[in-house]
């Protein structure tokens, strides 16, 4: 109690007004939090010899005096802790009162009612942690001193910026990995209204548009462009968001936005860039718009035109716009000058559809063979550029090149059509044994009465009776028009052609290999061309639900997958595993289980899937402090295969939280006897001190 008085006594020493002035102590309130970590990084440089020796001491000794001067030493603050330990509300706001009056910046005390044992704690280990997002090592950190200090608790700064901090992590780390579920998840408490950390919200940008939420998205752009007064952002934030709405939004709806936002002339500066960018946007929207047919103005393509220097994707937007607006000569033209600067498939492409649209084949030729390496990346472009050749047999013999090319993407695309095209081809030219192959593959890939009637003119030409006989009777019933003409049908006068080659087995179909290559998005266009033929297959369509899942679009890839869950067999198989892992991507954990149930797997995959199954449970109940179930989940991961450490570390923590803490000792001490890890001698310290206060 003497002790309280004399402190008393000390503080009424000071009532006497400060005439000195002060120095405006705000940024040394905004950073008291992390002062520690400054004082350590500052001597630990003067150890290092990093700090100029000549720097005079006193300067930073003047520095620290002013600091202290703006704020109440232990002294001035004895009174008010006084007060608030006996419960003396009044006086601890009088306290406050004259605090204030001395120290205008003087902010009450977060542990003012906290007892003396658990005041003015460093947070210096904790924000060594933060800074390295060590978030396993902060818990571990908290529940030491809890044990220590059951009443202490961190202050509301830190707990605040660690959980906006993992949230950052968590966000950032999924976008790096394209789990665009998992970041909006992370960012599901981020206000869009009120947000002021613009990078977060343009990650939740790239998550709905990735994903397809077109409502979400919009209201996070919306949150952004639309705030007014003090709330509106800084320009450049706007700038950068406009320039992604042109991603995401037809070209007239950015035009509005940037048109309601242009208020300063520095604005209206800074959106310079997104204003040629939306001419780009404009032009490229009219090309792939097929109901806009009215033509743009010369003023809207000027720009483009006269851009220093040019580029060539502003000339193929030129080019594409005029083969639209059915000018051929003209995109020609555009087109010839972007091959000049890029010389790719899509530049090649054009050029070849402005000759052949003039009905120049024999230029319009010459361009796919030029450009026949730059083609093949697009099986399905270039068989329908080069099937015109073959199709004409009266014209001149083709090069073997463009024959060996046409086979392959044949074979990529599995077209039964263009199959059928080269079919002809060879069997017009007396190549009966190529015809007859190519024939089959078509018959094979979509069933057609010109292809069996083709596949039995083969037979007939090879004298092979037995398989005509064969094919007969399977279509005859079918195709009962066909065996008359076949029958009467003169042998083919056989025009000089180049050699077909007969179909290789060994070329992958092309949704295959874009599958192989994880280009996911180019799978799914093969696979939807094959849809459009009709010759999408049980287990091509599986691959298809493997592409959707790399590209986390989880809704389409449960749907694909769906199609081969009612077929039977393998495909059925194939089809519960896929599905049971596209819901394990979106935590929904329960309803995989019961896929897995409905759909037995084989033994390796059902293991797999249950091992993520007792994983994700026992990282959810965890989270909720559900620790027994955390347990019971682990232990039945453990029953399939072994626990890694990091699993082993959330099993010592749950028996910790539960109170058994010698058994929580049992696993840290295990671990740390072969594995060297902060997270385990955090464990070890705060179970072993634990049992000591027993």
């Amino acid at each position: 109690m003497k002790k309280h008085w004399v402190a008393l006594l000390a503080a009424s020493s000071l009532l006497l007004p400060v005439t000195a002035s002060s120095e405006d102590s705000a940024k040394l309130l905004t950073q008291a939090a992390g002062s520690f970590r400054i004082i350590d990084e500052a001597m630990t440089s003067a150890i290092a010899g990093e700090i100029e020796p000549s720097t005079p001491a006193g300067t930073a000794q003047a520095a620290a005096g002013q600091a202290a001067a703006n704020k109440p030493d232990d002294v001035e603050m004895a009174a008010l802790y006084y007060y608030a330990e006996q419960k003396q509300d009044e006086r601890v706001a009088a306290e406050a009162a004259r605090l204030r009056l001395k120290f205008p910046q003087f902010e009450m005390p977060q542990d003012l009612y906290l007892p003396q044992s658990a005041r003015g704690i460093d947070e210096t280990v904790l924000w060594q942690l933060y800074d390295k997002s060590d978030f396993t090592g902060i818990d571990a950190e908290i529940i030491r001193r809890k044990t220590e200090t059951p009443d202490w608790a961190p202050t509301a700064d830190f707990t605040e910026k660690l959980t906006r901090r993992k949230q950052r992590v968590l966000m950032t780390e999924a976008a790096k990995d394209n789990k665009w579920a998992d970041v909006i998840q992370a960012g599901g408490s981020i206000d869009a209204v009120t947000e002021t950390e613009a990078d977060l919200l343009w990650l939740l940008i790239d998550a709905y548009a990735q994903t397809g939420m077109k409502q979400p998205l919009a209201d996070v752009y919306r949150g952004i462009l639309l705030r007014e007064g003090d709330k509106r952002l800084p320009d450049a934030v706007l700038v950068t968001t406009l320039q992604k709405a042109i991603r995401d939004f037809p070209a007239t709806e950015v035009q509005a936005a940037m048109q309601k936002l242009a208020v300063t002339p520095a604005l209206q500066s800074g959106l310079q860039p997104v204003a040629f960018d939306l001419m780009r946007k404009t032009v490229a929207d009219f090309n792939a718009d097929e109901k806009q047919t009215a033509p743009l103005s010369d003023d809207q393509l000027a720009p483009l035109k006269a851009a220093v220097p040019p580029k060539a994707g502003d000339m193929a937007l030129l080019g594409w716009y005029y083969l639209k607006i059915k000018q051929p000569a003209v995109s020609a033209q555009w087109f010839s000058k972007a091959l000049v600067i890029q010389a790719d498939a899509s530049n090649a492409k054009g050029l070849y559809l402005s000759l052949a649209a003039q009905n120049l084949e024999e230029e319009a030729n010459k361009v796919a063979a030029t450009y026949l390496q730059d083609l093949s990346g697009d099986p399905e472009f270039l068989m329908n550029a080069l099937s015109l050749r073959f199709a004409k047999p009266d014209m001149a013999v083709i090069d073997e090149k463009i024959v060996a090319s046409y086979s392959t993407t044949i074979l990529q695309t599995l077209n039964a059509d263009h199959a059928e095209i080269l079919a002809w081809y060879a069997y017009n030219s007396k190549q009966y044994e190529a015809s007859s192959a190519w024939f089959q593959k078509a018959v094979d890939w979509k069933v057609a009465p010109a292809r069996v009637k083709g596949l039995a003119l083969s037979y007939l030409r090879l004298s092979q009776k037995p398989e005509f006989a064969a094919l007969q009777e399977r279509y005859g019933v079918t195709y009962p028009d066909i065996w008359d003409e076949i029958r009467e049908a003169s042998p083919p006068k056989g025009r000089a052609a180049t050699a077909v080659i007969k179909p290789r087995g060994v070329i992958q179909a092309n949704y295959f290999r874009n599958f192989q290559a994880k280009r996911y998005a180019a799978c799914i266009n093969d696979l939807a061309d094959l849809r459009s033929r009709g010759q999408l297959t049980p287990d091509a369509a599986q691959i298809g639900g493997w592409c959707y899942l790399g590209l986390g679009r989880l809704a389409e890839a449960r749907a694909a997958f769906a199609e081969g869950l009612a077929a039977g067999g393998q495909v059925q198989a194939d089809a519960a595993y896929g599905t049971a892992l596209t819901l394990l991507r979106g935590r929904l954990t329960d309803d995989a289980e019961a896929i897995i149930r409905a759909y037995p797997l084989n033994v390796e995959r059902d293991r797999e899937i249950r091992v993520e199954i007792y994983f994700q449970r026992a990282r959810a109940t965890f989270d909720r402090k559900q620790y027994q179930k955390t347990l019971d989940a682990l232990n039945a991961r453990a029953s399939l295969v072994a626990e890694p450490a990091d699993l082993s570390q959330l099993r010592g923590w749950a028996y910790y939280h539960l109170g058994n803490k010698q058994v929580a000792k049992q696993v840290f001490q295990r671990l740390n006897d072969h594995l060297s890890d902060a997270g385990v001698r955090r464990g070890l310290v705060a179970t072993s001190q634990t049992d000591t206060r027993r």
